[in-house]
């Protein structure tokens, strides 16, 4: 379910990972560790650990363009942090960690507000490719870093 009014993009993807939820979460709510594991951002500057109001700051790139951005913590709890984010696009990230035999499962979902109009649809067409190929490159880059620690 979306949590967007309009055209939205909605994409989710589960990793299993050999480490704790504890360690996971703890890079997840640390806004300094953001540029290590997501290729897009440049810099953050925010609180840590995030809890629940918390508000990042930050640079990121955005189909070729350096823009401002904006991160609000909706939750942050031991197994789950959700934020409001305002780069270029507004978008809703969740992450939900598992506790599993082996380790824990990671699952990130994102929702994104898509841009209306002609060119909006062009440029959706180009945003909804790079997310998915983002989606994908964060969880690994997120659980090789929980997996170091």
């Amino acid at each position: 379910m979306s949590d967007f009014a309009g055209r939205t993009y909605e994409i989710e993807h589960t990793r299993s990972a050999s480490c704790s939820a504890d360690a996971v979460m703890k890079i997840i709510t640390d806004p300094a560790t953001w540029p290590e594991w997501q290729s897009e951002i440049l810099e953050t500057k925010g609180p840590i650990p995030l809890s629940t109001g918390a508000v990042v700051e930050g640079r990121a790139t955005l189909l070729g363009f350096i823009v401002d951005g904006r991160s609000s913590t909706v939750t942050a709890t031991g197994s789950s942090y959700v934020e409001d984010v305002i780069v270029g696009v507004r978008m809703r990230v969740r992450y939900e960690v598992r506790d599993t035999a082996e380790g824990v499962t990671v699952t990130r979902r994102l929702s994104a507000s898509l841009p209306g109009g002609f060119s909006g649809r062009a440029l959706s067409f180009l945003l909804k490719r790079r997310l998915k190929a983002m989606q994908e490159g964060v969880l690994d880059a997120l659980i090789a870093q929980a997996e170091e620690a």
